[in-house]
């Protein structure tokens, strides 16, 4: 077997413990992030979400920007897609 062949099979075992991901009325696996952050901009702070899932790569390959997902219930639009070359993909989220 290969690394990468290695590389894919480890991250199907550990994503099979994460969030429920679905898209296209299939349900996938992925971890997923919805984390506040504060940030300073021009003396004044911003405060924001910036939701975001990893999924495998090949599941989501095809996936393109404006594309909805679902995840907890909530419909969350693509706004950018961000490969690792190794086999996994952030996703990044809006609710808008």
């Amino acid at each position: 077997m290969t690394l990468k062949a290695d590389i894919l099979d480890d991250i199907s075992s550990v994503l099979s413990d994460w969030d429920d991901v679905i898209w296209n009325a299939v349900t996938y696996k992925g971890i997923f992030y919805n984390e506040y952050e504060a940030a300073s901009l021009f003396g004044g702070e911003i405060e924001s979400r910036d939701p975001y899932v990893q999924v495998r790569e090949a599941d989501f390959f095809t996936i393109t920007h404006a594309s909805t997902i679902v995840i907890g219930g909530v419909t969350y639009k693509i706004t950018a897609k961000e490969p690792d070359g190794l086999g996994m993909m952030l996703l990044r989220l809006s609710k808008d």
